[in-house]
């Protein structure tokens, strides 16, 4: 995603540039190894060399920048001990590009078997999975995305136990997350199930957090974590159906604000199917229709700050990923709404993505 620069977004980052300013106080910012608890969340920051840092702010919020006179590092908050039952949501901005080294994953440890896992949600030039000799045990579906999953081997490495052998078991989402603003939801209890049926079992947990990793790259990220429901529940707030409603398709739209009133409609076939005012969360908002013909997700009520990401809709079960369609009038590119080739879950401006015919 390019970033850009209009005046409603000066205003916003000042805002938040004051509101940042005003929580200093109570950050706390690391430059060396260190691990324990900030705000209700446990936090693990780690690096072997340069001048990596982590800032832990309120909540679950952390914030990092990193160069490349380091080497590697990882860190991000979360929960010691992790579970295999955890609903991990997460939002912010991820700061690299597809020429940096660096990734952003719920990360963690169990112990007897010693394993390191990941669910990769974004990576820049290297996919964490693409480990030599490792084992490839397929994909399956989860939070309205495939992800492929591969066991890798490490030996002799530095671990949470001292230097061991393990190994590291990978899911890793595709299409992968945008650079940018950035938001998602991980329903971890569907990745342990689908390694428990590959025999990739976990043992007992130790940490697990939300975690940015750098490796000879220059990047920073700004991510707050939270727990939340499925990608299973329904979206709420301000609905109203029209009377394409009710029929044979059954279609979710899984979306949010980013300041609450933002308002969207679902239209098939040119008629408005159904209207949502979206919450600052991501949540599925579901109508029903039998009409047959293109399909679209529009913004309609853009007014200062306010913006509108969606992260996909489903058809009848099936998923459209929006950073795959390539009609979107809504995004800012080119210093323009609408002007570049779509590409991006984000409604900048008052448009539409198109998820082409039902």
């Amino acid at each position: 995603m390019k970033l850009f620069i209009s005046s409603k977004h000066v205003i916003s980052s000042f805002i938040c540039a004051a509101a940042l300013c005003a929580t200093t106080v109570s950050a706390q910012t690391l430059t060396s190894n260190s691990t324990g608890t900030n705000n209700g969340f446990y936090y693990s920051f780690w690096k072997d060399s340069g001048s990596a840092s982590m800032t832990l702010h309120s909540g679950g919020r952390y914030a990092s920048q990193w160069t490349n006179n380091t080497n590697n590092w990882v860190g991000g908050k979360g929960w010691n001990p992790g579970s295999s039952s955890k609903v991990v949501n997460y939002s912010g901005y991820y700061g690299v590009s597809n020429s940096q080294n660096s990734y952003l994953a719920l990360y963690g440890w169990t112990r007897s078997p010693l394993i390191e896992y990941y669910v990769i949600e974004s990576y820049g030039s290297y996919n964490p999975a693409s480990c030599s000799g490792g084992t490839d045990y397929g994909s399956f579906t989860s939070d309205g995305a495939t992800y492929n999953v591969r066991r890798c081997l490490r030996t002799q490495q530095p671990s949470i136990d001292g230097t061991q052998t393990f190994y590291q078991y990978f899911s890793v989402r595709n299409p992968k997350k945008g650079f940018g603003n950035i938001s998602g939801t991980i329903t971890f209890a569907n990745h342990v199930n689908f390694w428990r049926s590959k025999g990739l079992n976990l043992g007992n947990h130790n940490y697990m957090v939300l975690a940015t990793e750098g490796y000879q790259s220059n990047g920073n990220s700004d991510i707050t974590v939270g727990e939340g429901a499925g990608n299973g529940g329904g979206g709420g707030g301000g609905g109203s159906s029209s009377s394409a409603s009710g029929g044979n398709k059954t279609i979710v739209v899984r979306a949010r604000g980013t300041t609450g009133q933002e308002q969207i409609r679902l239209k098939v076939n040119n008629t408005t199917v159904q209207t949502w005012t979206l919450s600052t969360g991501m949540n599925n908002y579901t109508a029903t229709t039998n009409l047959s013909g293109g399909s679209l997700v529009e913004y309609f009520n853009d007014s200062g700050s306010r913006d509108v990401q969606v992260d996909y809709i489903s058809v009848n079960g099936s998923v459209r990923q929006s950073e795959a369609q390539t009609y979107n009038t809504g995004v800012y590119q080119n210093n323009a709404c609408g002007g570049g080739n779509g590409g991006s879950e984000w409604l900048h401006c008052n448009g539409a993505i198109g998820y082409g015919n039902l």
